[in-house]
């Protein structure tokens, strides 16, 4: 059975302007992946201020691994399209991932 049928285009277009979940905008994306709990997170989900990148970008979005109650930090990207191509966990990309079959998408606020 299939768990999860989001596409990468609808990933964008939920994430991609401001946040208003009546109009399919999210802040952030809880999801299981190989018995793992991640949150993809608009904005640092830790520090009143964004991180600027080494090539002075704001890193607008973040990926992060659920360890007990805390999330900890894979990485941040300036765009969600650089999340999806440039993050990795166990080797795959966060796009693949948010579009594998197996995945299981938990929540999003």
């Amino acid at each position: 059975m299939r768990s999860n049928q989001m596409t990468r285009e609808q990933f964008l277009s939920q994430y991609t302007g401001e946040w208003s979940p009546s109009d399919g905008h999210w802040f952030g994306l809880d999801f299981g992946w190989r018995g793992q709990e991640y949150r993809f997170q608009t904005d640092s989900m830790y520090h009143p201020v964004n991180t600027v990148l080494p090539d002075g970008r704001e890193a607008r979005f973040g990926v992060y691994k659920k360890e007990d109650s805390a999330y900890a930090l894979i990485g941040e990207y300036a765009t969600p399209q650089e999340a999806l191509a440039q993050c990795r966990i166990q080797g795959m990309p966060l796009g693949d991932i948010l579009e594998d079959e197996s995945t299981e998408l938990l929540g999003q606020d």
